[in-house]
């Protein structure tokens, strides 16, 4: 195979994983949170019980993160990858299946599971088919493309469900999992690793593991991306849809819209952001500045609702995604740590920064339902501003928190020969 052949196939490879890290990240955001409504509706449940449902994804996801890297070293890409897409069909399906919320709980951690795969996967055929000169520019551009997901998943479902029953459309959607599935298995290919760089792999990954856990500069990074992550664990993948709707009188899909600012803010501030890292020759910095702009437009956002106006939303959900898009804590593990323990650290990493998601989901849920008055209507809960923004409080605390730990990073920016 010519070096332009195997340029081809590394991008069509490539672009194949990146397509099922779309498609889970719609599946996982854009269904539960325009949908909270109807969720609580057809399960007969409460706040605290959408926030169950929607942690469960995070309990699976968070847990499966160091296995699921573990499980791609070692066995076929094409395998997992297959798999991991009818998991996360079957996930999603079992949502509509039934009206049962054991089931439906268990169909979020099957979700949850074949999710975890996803960015794993895209990165383990970014650092196999293409050169090391090209990984971070790669690697940038999978966080964009699957945090397009709910940028133009949350309103396109929004607008679909006013037109067709919200069931059918899941339940569609879970075809072209099936039709991707196909798509990977006659696609996605392997490239072959001597048995002895697997055992080196193996011993590698035991010493990891003690090296990183005793680490506090693992844990001081895994701490302020969990803190960073918590606007669009909380807001961006459920509770978001339902606070707009709520505190600026918008309808499910304007709401969508603007909640999607987030990611959109993400998929632009991300690469943004790295080159003014590149630029200050400083990943610090721009961490420190990102967390203090998220803390400060969120806060605006959950306190100042009576005071801005529609366009001013749009912008203030913008910043705290650009914001929330200085996540370098990922480069910043490879500065850090020996290059041998780099996936481990990034795995550890993103394991952490899901715990956001695990606690505040049912929290916010929680402080939602304490500060509830009682009110319903047609047998279903109606939570008033004020219980949102107490129950949104928890998120500021979480951001304050970062913001404190960011001043801790070890600042370790690649130097030139």
């Amino acid at each position: 195979m010519t070096n332009k052949n195997k340029g081809y196939l590394s991008v069509v490879i490539w672009s194949v994983l990146v397509a099922f890290y779309f498609y889970q990240f719609i599946g996982r955001s854009s269904f539960i949170t325009v949908l909270t409504h109807e969720w609580m509706t057809h399960f007969h449940t409460d706040a605290i019980g959408i926030g169950i449902l929607g942690s469960c994804y995070y309990w699976v996801y968070t847990i499966m993160q160091i296995p699921a890297g573990i499980i791609v070293d070692r066995m076929s890409l094409k395998n997992v990858a297959t798999l991991a897409t009818l998991i996360c069909t079957a996930g999603l399906y079992a949502l509509v299946a039934t009206d049962n919320f054991g089931i439906a709980a268990f169909g979020e951690m099957l979700l949850g599971f074949g999710s975890s795969f996803a960015f794993i996967l895209a990165m383990k055929a970014i650092t196999e088919w293409f050169p090391k000169h090209k990984i971070a520019i790669m690697s940038s551009y999978t966080m964009s493309v699957g945090c397009l997901g709910p940028v133009l998943g949350g309103p396109a479902v929004a607008y679909i469900v006013r037109h067709f029953q919200w069931q059918d459309v899941i339940k569609t959607y879970c075809w072209f999992g099936i039709v991707l599935a196909v798509i990977v298995w006659n696609v996605v290919q392997d490239k072959k690793q001597s048995k002895a760089n697997n055992n080196r792999e193996v011993l590698s990954l035991l010493q990891a593991l003690k090296l990183i856990v005793s680490s506090g500069q693992a844990w001081i990074l895994a701490l302020f991306t969990m803190a960073l992550y918590a606007p669009l664990s909380s807001l961006g993948d459920l509770w978001g849809v339902s606070f707009i709707k709520v505190a600026y009188g918008l309808n499910a899909e304007m709401s969508a819209l603007v909640n999607n600012m987030l990611y959109l803010g993400v998929v632009i501030g991300s690469p943004l952001i790295a080159h003014v890292a590149t630029l200050l020759r400083s990943y610090k910095k721009p961490m420190i500045v990102g967390i203090f702009g998220a803390l400060i437009s969120l806060s605006m956002i959950v306190y100042c609702s009576a005071y801005i106006n529609i366009p001013t939303l749009f912008a203030l959900f913008f910043l705290t995604g650009i914001s929330c898009g200085a996540m370098l804590t990922y480069p910043l593990a490879f500065a850090l740590f020996p290059k041998a323990i780099g996936a481990t650290v990034t795995g550890f990493i993103n394991m952490m920064s899901m715990v956001s998601g695990i606690v505040l989901m049912p929290l916010i849920g929680i402080i939602i339902k304490y500060f509830w008055n009682g009110k319903m209507e047609n047998g279903i809960e109606v939570y008033q501003l004020n219980d949102y923004v107490c129950g949104l409080t928890s998120v500021i605390v979480f951001l304050a928190f970062g913001a404190i730990v960011s001043f801790l990073i070890k600042d370790n920016y690649p130097k030139e020969k």
